[in-house]
């Protein structure tokens, strides 16, 4: 059976958070009700959503009379917690945004159902698919039984398309608010990351998952101060077409160019996305030589190296029309996918 496959902007994976196992599994809920029920637009024209579940579906690992107690507990949470963003900008600037927001406006129990309602204020950053998200399986993300399985899933995820990635042991107990907690790396590795590795690898190993990571060390001295992270992936349990390799890239070029806080950047993406769309026959190639490149870790010039290829091998390309016997290219041939570029939130970019 085929998986349920949602995707999360990722502002939000990457963002500062901690949440419990009952309101991650709220969270992935209200993203796959996003997904279902919503497109990009205006973000004033947005209402807030409200969603029902199953008290079942969000403590299942808990036993049966204290089901209620634990999604009780878990949504007072959720209520509680905050969703802080800015655009970027600096604060006197005349285009500067910040929001902050609570990431459930109420909830409810009744008849063995939990009402949540999400603030139209958040709705943007999880409809956005045109830009920057990490896809990841519903299935997977609602059986991981460790919230540390959960995030580092969702670090897998945002890179898929590569190899691995490298992340320093500051920005990871940043991400994972754990400055305060297993202040030893050894308490970290123990408690945090083979936790996680063991979970993940244990469901690869029979088919649940679609990921798993191992992991080395960089010393400075002694002391561990980065992590490089080897992904493991099974490439049986999708067959690839060009529009999955094409996804692939988005959430690496989201990365490398950091196109939130960069307007030009995010242009150059978006017209090197529409012209794949144009000649799908260039991304596999693509794909793979960006996998091949980002395989031996990211480095200083990089970026630069790959909006050379960027430039050279996909904005400059062109290709002669195929012409039919009557002498004139049909509209088919002229026009990309169109369901596609809906997917990928083009339809109403603009080239420069």
């Amino acid at each position: 059976m085929k998986s349920d496959i949602i995707a999360q902007d990722n502002r939000l994976t990457t963002a500062r958070y901690e949440l419990s196992l009952v309101e991650k599994r709220v969270f992935y809920y209200i993203i796959k009700e996003v997904r279902k029920n919503y497109s990009i637009g205006r973000r004033d024209l947005f209402d807030n959503l409200v969603l029902n579940i199953k008290i079942s579906d969000l403590a299942k690992d808990t036993n049966l009379n204290e089901r209620e107690t634990e999604v009780k507990k878990g949504l007072r949470s959720l209520r509680l917690r905050e969703f802080e963003w800015d655009n970027g900008l600096h604060e006197k600037d005349e285009d500067y945004e910040w929001l902050v927001c609570g990431f459930i406006n109420y909830a409810t129990i009744k008849k063995g159902v939990a009402e949540v309602e999400v603030s139209k204020k958040l709705m943007p950053f999880l409809v956005e698919l045109s830009s920057q998200f990490t896809p990841y399986s519903l299935t997977v993300a609602m059986s991981l039984k460790s919230k540390w399985s959960q995030r580092m899933y969702e670090l897998c995820q945002k890179w898929q398309g590569t190899d691995g990635f490298r992340m320093s042991i500051k920005d990871l107990r940043k991400s994972f608010v754990l400055e305060d907690a297993y202040k030893e790396y050894g308490s970290l590795k123990l408690k945090v990351l083979d936790v996680a590795k063991k979970e993940l690898k244990k469901l690869y190993d029979v088919g649940q998952c679609d990921v798993y990571f191992e992991y080395s060390e960089e010393k400075n001295g002694r002391s561990v101060e980065t992590l490089r992270f080897k992904l493991f992936r099974k490439n049986t349990l999708n067959v690839k077409t060009t529009n999955d390799m094409l996804l692939e890239l988005i959430p690496v070029f989201r990365a490398l160019y950091n196109t939130d806080k960069m307007p030009k950047n995010d242009v150059f993406i978006k017209d090197v996305l529409l012209q794949l769309q144009k000649y799908p026959s260039l991304i596999e190639p693509l794909n793979t030589r960006i996998r091949e490149i980002l395989a031996t870790g990211v480095k200083d010039d990089t970026a630069r190296y790959v909006r050379f290829i960027l430039n050279e091998d996909i904005l400059n390309y062109t290709e002669k029309p195929t012409k039919p016997k009557g002498g004139k290219v049909s509209e088919k041939e002229k026009q990309p996918n169109d369901a596609m570029i809906d997917i990928l939130g083009l339809a109403n970019s603009k080239t420069v």
